[in-house]
């Protein structure tokens, strides 16, 4: 399975786990409070509402992957720590010991 879909796969499952869901709220939140970026600005930016950001950082809410890949690119993350709470290295030294 690549990275792409897993990484599709990860948010679907955080929808109906609420401890995914709160793990991804706590990295989103940190990742905007580290860049100084306040719910309203991230909304604005994204184009979307200031309660949507607010609720995907509560773990409320799971904003779709295109905004997360957005987000990240806006602050430099990769996407798939954002998502996965994993660096891509760690991944891939898994995926080739399996």
């Amino acid at each position: 399975m690549n990275r792409r879909a897993q990484t599709i796969e990860h948010l679907e499952r955080s929808g109906e786990d609420s401890s995914l869901r709160r793990a991804l709220a706590a990295r989103l939140d940190t990742a905007f409070k580290r860049a100084g970026i306040s719910s309203a600005r991230a909304a604005k930016w994204l184009n979307v509402s200031e309660s949507e950001v607010q609720f995907w950082r509560q773990g409320i809410t799971v904003s779709p992957l295109n905004v997360f890949t957005r987000i990240a690119a806006f602050l430099n993350l990769d996407v798939y720590w954002l998502c996965t709470g994993h660096t891509p290295g760690a991944a891939a030294a898994f995926e080739g010991a399996a």
